[in-house]
């Protein structure tokens, strides 16, 4: 596991390690925490597989991007913003969301078929790197405030500031 981990976590964290401890497993998960830019690519290119089965509203999924920068495909739950980053990237695969079996199904399915995950992984990374760099994000950035300033005409700027 890797990312963030403030003070507020803690508690969180502690009871995953108690929880992964009681099940006999705490041997086989490593922790992480507050990786720099150089540790975090390292790690992530260091996995087969990238998924955080998320059950909330998950806005965007940078975490998704980073990812894929590195050439690891993802699994995620069809919810939220993954589909929709999937599908823009094409690096990775979608399962039910709050469900196990159709996340192992998925995640085995990737383990089991390496050709299809190194093509994931080569998708996910080119397409990231087109479309979410720094450079891309500004200018689309610019273009959109560029076509919001364009389209005020004078009378309602006018009317919008009196």
């Amino acid at each position: 596991m890797g990312g963030y981990c403030g003070p507020a976590d803690r508690p969180f964290v502690r009871e995953l390690h108690r929880r992964l401890r009681t099940a006999g497993v705490l041997g086989d998960v490593e922790f992480h925490a507050n990786l720099d830019r150089a540790a975090k690519i390292a790690f992530l290119k260091s996995l087969t597989v990238f998924s955080v089965p998320a059950s909330y509203g998950e806005a965007f999924g940078l975490y998704l991007i980073e990812a894929l920068a590195a050439g690891v495909p993802v699994v995620q739950p069809r919810t939220a913003a993954f589909p929709e980053i999937i599908e823009a990237t094409g690096g990775g695969l979608l399962c039910e969301p709050n469900d196990p079996e159709s996340l192992a199904d998925a995640l085995e399915s990737l383990l089991l078929d390496p050709t299809r995950l190194q093509a994931l992984g080569d998708a996910g990374r080119q397409a990231a790197h087109e479309r979410y760099s720094a450079r891309r994000m500004a200018e689309e950035t610019l273009r959109a405030l560029s076509e919001v300033a364009h389209s005020r005409s004078p009378v309602a700027s006018a009317t919008a500031s009196a």
